[in-house]
């Protein structure tokens, strides 16, 4: 599905990115990978390279502007073209709304919406002159509708699905696709280390997601692939939403 494209990776060292960035090179994807820890990142690097993938990246803070523009220009630098963006990198910080510092509410912000819309702006020249190319952002259930004790990250959240609409906007006319996905809570080792501390467990705070149990990496990294290939050609400016809450509701207090 992807065979011979290139395709930018951001935060992909490990859950639904390195996922992604394994299901890319099995479609056949010449790959540019991004992390801000540069140990997991070779490691991963090295591990697809043994199976035969081109593959190539560099670490560093998608939230750096500078940084963002010389890791996009190194991707076109080393192979002319880029076909695919996924924008993964995201962070939360919990509390309520009342309760956030500016520093909570600036990192979320930063590290969130800042780096998609960075990492965006810079292949937007490049996909516009190759007449077309698809760019995915991992949103979050989060973003639509709120989240109890999550306002920042819903905050920023919503603002990357609102970017991806807004990109499909001005940009369909030459060829560029702009979508986002909101998975759910997935299965990644911290997010299951995290529910296995709480009142209930993993059990408890699955009991009202649409599928009533967690994500699995893999099966957000089939939607991404789909969204950036041209199985979805047609489709953009849309967020494929997937087992988020069924309802919002405010939580108990133990469960915040």
């Amino acid at each position: 599905m992807l065979h011979g494209k290139v395709a930018l990776v951001s935060g992909a060292a490990s859950g639904i990115g390195a996922a992604t960035a394994r299901r890319f090179a099995e479609e056949g994807a010449v790959l540019w990978l991004n992390d801000l820890q540069a140990d997991p990142l070779a490691r991963l690097i090295d591990e697809l390279k043994e199976q035969g993938a081109s593959v190539a990246g560099t670490p560093g803070d998608m939230s750096d502007s500078a940084y963002v523009n010389a890791w996009v220009a190194g991707a076109f630098e080393r192979h002319g073209r880029i076909d695919v963006l996924y924008n993964n990198v995201g962070v939360s910080r919990s509390g309520l709304v009342g309760d956030l510092t500016d520093d909570d509410w600036r990192f979320q912000q930063s590290v969130t919406l800042d780096s998609a819309f960075f990492a965006t702006r810079a292949v937007l020249p490049h996909m516009v002159s190759a007449g077309g190319g698809s760019i995915v952002s991992m949103s979050s259930g989060a973003g639509i509708g709120g989240n109890y004790n999550l306002g920042g990250y819903a905050a920023a959240k919503a603002g990357v699905i609102n970017l991806m609409e807004t990109v499909a906007t001005e940009y369909g006319e030459f060829g560029v696709r702009a979508n986002s996905v909101t998975p759910g809570p997935t299965d990644t080792a911290p997010l299951r280390a995290y529910l296995e501390s709480r009142p209930g467990g993993i059990e408890a705070h699955v009991a009202d997601l649409d599928l009533a149990r967690l994500t699995d990496p893999e099966e957000v990294a089939n939607t991404v692939l789909w969204l950036a290939s041209d199985l979805s050609s047609s489709l953009t400016g849309i967020c494929v939403r997937s087992n988020i809450r069924a309802a919002s509701r405010r939580p108990n207090r133990n469960e915040s």
